[in-house]
């Protein structure tokens, strides 16, 4: 696979050495971690050019919320494959007794999945509040 051409007119082939103090270097490299650029030269260029520079912000408020519900995500997947193995051997099963152990089993499987919904509606009602604070 051959590299893409790069149009001359966008082209980088001037080199323009610039002598910075550790400070404002260590500020360009903080900017770096928050931004959308690569590298600082990257930056530099973005910030010569006046081109828009996107910069991205991590709520850390959220984050143990973000891990709960990736855990309640996880465990109603676990559950959904529960009910499917169960489903599978009820319509296995041509015993009345087996099929009805099955459906009582399908039964606790489904009530846990309400509880993880509580869960989940609990969890969306706080993000809510803090979303929609006047």
């Amino acid at each position: 696979m051959t590299r893409r051409k790069v149009d001359t007119a966008v082209k980088i082939t001037h080199k323009v050495t610039v002598h910075l103090s550790q400070i404002y270097f260590e500020k360009l490299q903080r900017w770096l971690t928050h931004s959308n650029c690569r590298s600082v030269s990257e930056l530099a260029r973005s910030i010569l050019y006046k081109e828009q520079i996107n910069w991205y912000h991590k709520d850390a408020s959220l984050e143990s919320t973000a891990l709960e519900l990736a855990l309640i995500r996880k465990e109603l997947n676990a559950i959904g494959k529960n009910i499917n193995q169960i489903t599978h051997y009820f319509h296995g099963t041509a015993i009345p007794n087996q099929k009805m152990f099955h459906a009582l089993k399908v039964s606790d499987e489904y009530k846990k999945v309400g509880n993880k919904v509580d869960e989940l509606l609990k969890i969306v009602s706080e993000i809510s509040k803090t979303w929609l604070r006047k």
